[in-house]
């Protein structure tokens, strides 16, 4: 079966600060609020109006569909061969990336090293000018594949309902009558600019990533598929608990065949792994500087940072009320009853072929 691709708008960790949100900032084209008697009747300008239409009562479930088959991403190895021809080129682009998610080295600084290496280099006649390091960040960013593998659905900034990514610009929240999409009057965009105005941003949104997409990197990372089996084998001391396999619920947790789920004699190679959830309310501090906060996380294999699984990230500055949270617990809730239910192929380095 072939994994189901769903397009996403990345949430922009890595996106140059100086560059500015010029869709959100833009004054000349989020002018209008709704029509209040105006005469004019220029098309565009209509698209301003807010409409109830009937396309709100689809969204009134949506769901993120959980792919049947998970791909393998490629390998830290082969990305880094395959970033540039040349090894001394490989380790420029390497130590470009290191310094900037390590010691938060700007994106300006960033493309002025890269810039006055490759201009000495190719002076030197050390590199080929038909063989060029690349001048920006962005570049190294995907070339290693350091992009944010989230998706930004727009919300409802009331209630929180979660709605599809290509939702219509004039949706309301079927719930509270709340505009999901900035409103858009581009009658002066065009005639000072001559271009044609861009999809309009959501007022509110939020990153998410359910914990089978997750789980799919975190078992192509170091050792952590083979971590993953390694209970099968340990032995225990009846009386002495050693981890979270020694636990009463690890022993007498049921799968939806009604037999044990993890101490099943005929699982048939089949790997099962235990995943603890919890709200993380004290990122405020850290991500104050965001307009996301507070993710919620999955958390595996013996609560390691790296293995922290961050699923989504809600609007800030306020935690979400109960209500609120359901909505993004619903996506992640039913994505976790996939995995128990039926199972997910992944393909990983150890089994190409799927397990």
């Amino acid at each position: 079966t072939a994994a189901l691709t769903v397009a996403r708008t990345t949430v922009g960790l890595y996106d140059d600060p100086d560059a500015g949100d010029n869709l959100h900032n833009d004054p000349l084209l989020h002018t209008a609020t709704e029509l209040n008697g105006d005469s004019e009747s220029d098309n565009d300008t209509h698209r301003a109006r807010v409409l109830r239409t009937s396309a709100n009562s689809q969204h009134r479930q949506f769901q993120v569909p959980t792919p049947l088959e998970y791909e393998a991403p490629p390998s830290a190895a082969q990305l880094y061969c395959d970033s540039h021809t040349e090894w001394f080129g490989r380790l420029v682009l390497l130590l470009v990336a290191v310094l900037h998610a390590k010691h938060r080295v700007s994106f300006r600084a960033c493309a002025l090293i890269l810039f006055t290496l490759n201009t000495i280099l190719i002076a030197l006649n050390v590199l080929q000018p038909t063989n060029p390091l690349p001048i920006t960040l962005h570049t190294i960013i995907n070339r290693f594949d350091l992009q944010d593998r989230f998706t930004i659905y727009p919300i409802c900034g009331s209630c929180h309902r979660i709605f599809p990514i290509d939702a219509p610009i004039d949706t309301l929240c079927s719930d509270c009558d709340s505009r999901l999409f900035k409103p858009i009057s581009d009658r002066l965009f065009r005639r000072l600019t001559g271009r044609q105005s861009q999809r309009p941003p959501p007022i509110c949104a939020a990153p998410i990533q359910l914990p089978s997409s997750l789980l799919a990197d975190f078992l192509t990372r170091g050792d952590n598929e083979e971590s993953c089996s390694s209970w099968k084998s340990r032995s225990t001391v009846p009386g002495k608990l050693k981890d979270i396999s020694d636990g009463d619920i690890w022993k007498t947790i049921n799968g939806p065949d009604t037999r044990p789920f993890f101490l099943d004699p005929q699982d048939d190679g089949e790997l099962r792994i235990g995943v603890t959830m919890s709200l993380d309310w004290c990122a405020y501090l850290i991500l104050s500087r965001s307009k996301y906060s507070y993710p919620f996380s999955s958390q595996v294999r013996s609560y390691r940072a790296e293995n922290l699984l961050v699923s989504f990230m809600t609007p800030g500055p306020k935690e979400p009320t109960g209500s609120q949270l359901q909505n993004y617990m619903r996506l992640v809730v039913d994505d976790l009853l996939q995995l128990y239910d039926e199972g997910i192929i992944y393909h990983t380095p150890a089994y190409p072929q799927g397990k």
